[in-house]
């Protein structure tokens, strides 16, 4: 590795030399901000006459064609690119200095390759960048390349400076250059990147797992490996939907959760542990890719699997995704078939359903996803594996039916009313209902008229306690011309529909109120239970465990007792309660003792743990602590605690 300090000039007046973007770095995204800085920096140069310090360039060098050099640059690609642009548009500004400046710093004379031009940015902003050398000819689509140009050649154009002085002020811009081999044997770019990098601010995690997958490849295999997997997977997904994805897809691989900032680091730690090659590693992505733009755009190969991944994108549950996953890739790999696949997606849905429509927490289905994804587990029996996790937590019928009387279904999120009503359709009818043109009519208005107050008794009151239950509402495509009329004008439209649901209405009830809404809602939750069936939770022997819970899940342990602990990766068997808290304390002090000392600033739990009473107990790291508590308040000790490390999401426990 070399490294020194330079003047710019010094730098991009290198003959034979090209200046590579590799394929896999981001488009160029410098905003006008940025520009506008970029440039008042220079005019600070010109005005002092003193040096501007601009950044670091850090590049591998490799030998080219007719003994010419390639700076493949890993880092500071974006100033680069804008200070070449700034270099243009002076060059463009003052014929006097055009000639130099293009064959000293812009161009190589005496090079074919590149076209040229010193600067070779990554495919996406070639054409733009290439137009801009040439004078702008032939090119007419949006480009931030085109975009910063034009805007540095209005600020030199307003600078109360002329453009030769600007451009003899581009030689005070001082920079620091990082030099690497491309010898395997030597320095490897990607520790360097990545410590340039360590802040994560600037790229994306995608960005970086891309950058650690085809950094350490010639550019070559460069750019063939980024062809052929990474730019079909950017062409699936947004940013943020693509950093969502790598994080789903751990959960899948490691069945440890992986929180938003940490996704690079377990990503390159699952690489590294299972040997892989940068193109057996992106073949993976790409498949698992392919997945989950199937999961996004319910577009599988199944028609009713696609049907339960519309339901759960509806209910916004991506949460979910990494066990939906994983069962496609079980039926693409044969290890279950799709018939099996949509029987297990189908209990999920009925559980997401049901805890949404019961307004229940969902907080804990973090932990059973990571739980159900690891398939060493229950000897790999998927359904007695889901099962065992849900069991807990999944709402009986019962709780359904109270929940769909009381709930204000209407106001819930997601819209869990058009959901529940496209469903029971669907159910009734066989036929698919457009969900996004469908509109939820309450019968009963939310806006009652003094007809509504006259032909039904209490109006308001019958309206405040049901009218967003799902009995009072319907669905319709004629939702404004219904507003408020009464219910005697209504049912003449809803005879004409072409929505069961509504034509039910008309034809069953002759007025409506109170009685009609709680009948309709009893018959209606009854065919939801139907359809979003409560599995045979007895599958589950009563003398095996009983369930896995979350620490942040509000359960009564009353009469169980525990036998296994879960923290991060690590299943800890216990016996009595006691022993889980005192193994959870050691687990703590044995991976971050400065964590320990918060538990200890936290005067509740100072006050309840090291005042050592009736049951004390000695930590390994020789702390006394006191146990006698209860199943609960050790539960919410521990809960406590977890949320003070954040560690919620890590921690789970085993009850029989």
């Amino acid at each position: 590795m070399k490294a020194d300090s330079i003047h710019l000039f010094d730098f991009l007046g290198s003959g034979k030399t090209i200046f590579e973007i590799p394929v896999f770095q981001r488009n160029y995204e410098w905003d006008k901000a940025q520009c506008e800085q970029l440039f008042k920096d220079l005019t600070i140069a010109a005005q002092n006459d003193t040096d501007h310090f601009i950044g670091a360039i850090v590049y591998v060098t490799e030998t080219g064609n007719k003994m010419s050099h390639i700076y493949r640059i890993i880092d500071g690609q974006q100033r680069l690119t804008s200070l070449t642009l700034l270099l243009k548009a002076l060059a463009d500004a003052d014929e006097q200095d055009r000639d130099e400046i293009e064959e000293e710093y812009l161009t190589n004379k005496y090079l074919d390759d590149n076209n040229h031009l010193k600067l070779k940015p990554v495919e996406h902003d070639y054409e733009a960048f290439e137009s801009v050398m040439n004078d702008m000819t032939d090119f007419n689509k949006a480009s931030k390349v085109i975009d910063n140009y034009k805007f540095f050649r209005k600020l030199i154009n307003g600078s109360d400076i002329n453009s030769s002085k600007l451009y003899e002020a581009m030689n005070h811009f001082n920079m620091v250059y990082i030099e690497l081999s491309s010898d395997s044997n030597e320095e490897n770019p990607q520790v360097i990147f990545e410590s340039l990098n360590s802040t994560g601010v600037s790229l994306s995690s995608s960005d970086l797992v891309r950058n650690f997958l085809l950094m350490k490849l010639d550019s070559q295999e460069q750019a063939e490996l980024y062809k052929k997997y990474w730019v079909k997977i950017e062409r699936m997904f947004a940013t943020k939907t693509f950093a969502e994805f790598i994080r789903h897809y751990l959960v899948v691989k490691t069945h440890v959760s992986v929180k938003r900032n940490g996704v690079y680091n377990s990503y390159k730690d699952y690489f590294i542990s299972q040997g892989l090659s940068s193109e057996d590693a992106l073949a993976d992505l790409f498949k698992f890719a392919t997945y989950y733009d199937q999961i996004l755009n319910y577009k599988s190969d199944d028609d009713v699997f696609n049907k339960i991944l519309e339901h759960i994108n509806v209910m916004d549950s991506k949460v979910v995704f990494p066990y939906l996953m994983l069962l496609m890739d079980l039926v693409d790999t044969g290890e279950t078939d799709q018939e099996e696949a949509n029987k297990l997606a189908h209990i999920l849905e009925s559980y997401l359903f049901r805890l949404k429509a019961c307004q229940m927490p969902t907080n804990g289905l973090n932990k059973i996803v990571v739980g159900l994804c690891d398939l060493s587990k229950e000897a790999g029996n998927l359904r007695l594996r889901l099962l065992r996790l849900l069991k807990a937590n999944f709402p009986d019928d019962r709780k359904l039916a109270n929940g769909l009387m009381e709930v204000d279904l209407y106001h819930q999120r997601n819209h869990l009313a058009k959901l529940s009503l496209v469903v029971l359709e669907e159910h009734r009818t066989r036929e698919t209902i457009n969900f996004d043109d469908a509109q939820v009519e309450h019968i009963m208005p939310q806006r009652l008229n003094a007809e509504w107050r006259l032909q039904v008794t209490n109006a308001d009151k019958v309206k405040e306690q049901y009218g967003g239950t799902l009995g009072n509402l319907t669905l319709t495509k004629y939702n404004q011309e219904m507003s408020n009329k009464p219910y005697s004008e209504k049912k003449e439209f809803y005879k004409e529909s072409n929505v069961s649901l509504t034509r039910e209405v008309a034809e069953t009830y002759d007025k409506w109120g109170k009685d009609s809404i709680v009948d309709r809602t009893e018959k209606l939750t009854k065919e939801l239970i139907q359809i979003f069936p409560m599995p045979d939770i007895k599958e589950v022997n009563e003398e095996e465990v009983t369930g896995e819970y979350t620490i942040d899940q509000t359960t009564d342990v009353t009469g169980k007792k525990p036998v296994q602990i879960t923290i991060s990766e690590n299943e800890y068997p216990v016996k009595t309660w006691r022993q889980m808290l005192v193994t959870f304390l050691n687990d703590i002090w044995n991976k971050d003792s400065l964590n320990f000392d918060r538990i200890k600033e936290n005067r509740q739990l100072s006050r309840m743990l090291f005042r050592p009473g009736n049951a004390p107990k000695k930590l390994e790291n020789g702390t006394v602590v006191e146990t006698n508590f209860s199943a609960t308040v050790i539960l919410a000790i521990i809960a406590k605690i977890s949320e003070i490390c954040d560690i919620t999401d890590q921690v789970s426990y085993v009850v029989k």
